[in-house]
């Protein structure tokens, strides 16, 4: 039994060994996936429309400035997706992303339209916001990765 164990916990070891050497790459496909999901949220606000987007999101939360925020945004999301995916000012975009999450996951869903976390029905809850949030403050915490523009920059050690 003790022999047994012994593989187990050499098989996790050197397991765990190879994956850590892995984590410039996983950095690299979080950046990238989150990214791209929040460029295409972007392009989304941008095709439904700021003015819209301002009638029917923002206004009903009773936000101040919804004209402002309707252009803000969706520029944000577009413009911090395109530098997380390459790595240039990552932590900035991470920080502004995460910023958002806060608001748009404790703000809007929790408070202004009581959701909750799974949402009516188990959808439209702030879940997805909170998985995000987690997301960019991995990315803010630990940086770009090997892979990044910042790194050719030496804006990263």
């Amino acid at each position: 039994m003790l022999r047994l164990s012994q593989r187990a916990s050499d098989l996790y070891e050197g397991t765990a060994r190879r994956l850590t050497g892995m984590s410039g790459i996983a950095l690299l496909i979080l950046r990238a996936v989150t990214g791209w999901l929040f460029i295409l949220h972007a392009l989304f606000k941008f095709q439904l429309g700021t003015a819209a987007f301002a009638n029917f999101v923002l206004k009903p939360a009773h936000l101040p400035l919804t004209g402002l925020l309707s252009e803000l945004v969706p520029t944000l999301e577009l413009v911090a997706g395109i530098l997380l995916i390459v790595g240039l000012l990552t932590r900035l975009a991470a920080a502004l992303l995460a910023m958002e999450m806060v608001f748009t996951g404790f703000v809007y869903k929790l408070v202004d339209f009581h959701t909750g976390i799974l949402g009516p029905h188990g959808a439209g809850g702030a879940e997805l916001d909170f998985l995000y949030l987690a997301a960019f403050l991995l990315i803010l915490i630990t940086g770009p990765g090997p892979v990044a523009v910042d790194r050719l920059l030496r804006l990263e050690p």
